[in-house]
């Protein structure tokens, strides 16, 4: 039950019912006497106290409490607000055959610095591959494959070219500070899903404590007990989906933790789905209604959907559609001429907003 404090005339209504009942003879109801003047600064510190006593009610759940005392709710079952992390990942270019060249190598992209983390060998065509860090840390340091970085000490490395390209899975696991939001959301999830030794929400939490990862799904497979995946997504991205390098990171984090009776755990990018509603006979039909309604229709499948597999289908309910755009301001009306019945996802199919049709 939430705590509630009373006004300053509930209180001063109080304060004068106590002298009228322990102070025989006296007229409250006379202004600006000893008693109403003594009345008003008890109400005043009886306010101040009140609500002081509302904001400890708020500390003693993690589910109210703010930064500060959330930090040590969550410190208690080991769970710590996720800090800044690097992006890394592979970039190719070519230098002079069949020569070694040292871990430390730097390299340029935008304002962003990276470093190469081990010594790599060309091939006798000259072709070399580079593991590399940022030395920044946050989601500005990840880049695409196909991207290029710039060799920042060209004179230290003649026989280098200047230009190297992303490997295909790109520069990933770049994120920055775990918003208040999620810090809290993670902590609710492990008090609500305690360790218990290899289930699959452990394998969630794994997950979950990566940098920038936002939501984690583990699933059984029903022919091959041991074998499980884990599908997640990834903060930055477009519609949260993670790239191959994201993976590669979080995959990395999985493999540290599983059980050894678990001969396979594959961390997986959700396929994602696009969700096209056609609407009809929209009231108010205006530019700032339809961007509510796409925000709506965002949020919704971002707080219910899942990805589905085979033997745990995901079902989209149509009414959540519906339910989404009646709730924005400005709506009155609406037709949903499609989805016209609930929706299934299996197979990592994923559900993302896509383009709303209006008719």
């Amino acid at each position: 039950m939430a705590w509630t404090v009373r006004s300053l005339d509930e209180l001063s209504s109080r304060a004068r019912g106590a002298f009228r009942q322990y102070t025989v003879g006296s007229d409250t109801s006379l202004k600006n006497n000893f008693v109403t003047v003594v009345v008003k600064v008890l109400a005043g510190l009886g306010h101040e106290l009140e609500l002081r006593q509302a904001y400890l009610a708020k500390q003693l759940f993690g589910r109210s409490a703010n930064i500060s005392m959330l930090t040590l709710h969550a410190a208690d079952v080991n769970i710590f607000r996720k800090q800044p992390a690097a992006s890394s990942g592979i970039i190719t270019g070519n230098g002079l055959a069949n020569t070694i060249y040292p871990a430390g190598i730097r390299f340029g992209s935008g304002s962003q610095v990276y470093v190469s983390t081990s010594p790599a060998q060309t091939s006798p065509l000259g072709t070399v591959s580079f593991s590399v860090t940022s030395e920044g840390k946050g989601a500005a340091t990840n880049r695409d494959a196909g991207g290029t970085l710039a060799l920042s000490d060209p004179g230290l490395y003649p026989t280098l070219e200047t230009e190297f390209v992303v490997g295909t899975d790109g520069l990933g696991g770049g994120a920055d500070v775990e918003d208040v939001d999620a810090f809290r959301a993670r902590y609710l999830f492990r008090k609500a899903n305690p360790p218990g030794a290899g289930k699959l929400t452990d394998y969630e939490q794994t997950v979950r404590d990566v940098p920038g990862v936002l939501k984690a799904w583990a699933y059984r497979d029903a022919m091959t007990p041991s074998f499980l995946v884990v599908f997640f997504l990834f903060k930055g991205r477009s519609d949260n989906i993670p790239t191959s390098g994201d993976v590669a990171v979080v995959q990395n984090a999985i493999d540290a933790k599983r059980l050894i009776r678990v001969n396979d755990s594959v961390v997986e990018a959700p396929t994602p789905s696009a969700l096209n509603p056609i609407v009809a006979n929209l009231s108010n039909d205006t530019d700032e209604v339809r961007s509510l309604i796409d925000a709506a229709i965002a949020k919704v499948l971002y707080d219910k959907a899942r990805p589905g597999v085979s033997g745990d289908v995901f079902v989209l309910s149509r009414s959540w559609i519906s339910e989404a755009i009646s709730g924005v301001t400005g709506e009155t009306s609406h037709v949903l001429n499609w989805p016209l019945d609930d929706l299934s996802y299996t197979n990592g199919h994923y559900p993302v907003p896509g383009t709303v049709t209006y008719v």
